[in-house]
């Protein structure tokens, strides 16, 4: 009996070498940018009704959105929470809007200062998301859909530790409709 004991020990010690462990698939970024591109079939210039991708980027000045996380905490009652668009987080070329990807993935010191990350849910766990101007009226939104699309294949791409895969879907599954 001792020996399928010490034999069932040195297997396990052999299956927790770090050697065995594999590598991530790709990097943490701590400045990553989380695009939010126009949805398909969105004007991306000139129509002659509601606005264009390239006027909601142009005219964007903030998001704002519910969740029932907040700092990463769960409360029953849904937060209000928002961010701005500083002009950096701009692409007129795309045209897009920016958030950044710690609005996700966060970065924080230890008490060794050793840099960590962590899934943060306040906005991926988020609804009713709008893009609004200088004069906080809404000019377009994220779909409730699109979030709950991505949150689980963000989630599991992370918990995987499949970094290129994570970056992939955030520029990839975050879109807005203008407001008609």
């Amino acid at each position: 009996m001792k020996k399928i004991l010490f034999l069932l020990v040195g297997l396990l010690l052999i299956s927790c070498d770090p050697e065995n462990v594999p590598e991530p698939k790709g990097k943490l970024d701590p400045n990553a940018m989380i695009v939010i591109k126009p949805a398909k079939g969105v004007q991306l210039r000139s129509t002659v009704t509601g606005l264009t991708a390239l006027e909601v980027v142009e005219q964007a000045t903030g998001i704002k959105w519910q969740s029932h996380w907040f700092d990463n905490r769960y409360y029953d009652d849904a937060k209000n929470i928002g961010r701005g668009f500083r002009p950096d987080q701009r692409d007129f070329d795309i045209p897009a809007l920016k958030m950044l990807g710690i609005d996700i993935i966060a970065f924080d010191y230890d008490i060794d200062n050793t840099l960590y990350h962590y899934f943060f849910k306040d906005f991926i766990y988020g609804f009713n998301v709008v893009i609004t101007d200088v004069n906080s009226d809404t000019i377009a939104y994220v779909p409730n859909e699109v979030i709950n699309t991505a949150r689980p294949l963000i989630e599991s791409a992370y918990e995987n530790e499949d970094y290129d895969e994570v970056y992939r879907l955030f520029n990839e599954a975050f879109t807005f409709l203008p407001i008609e």
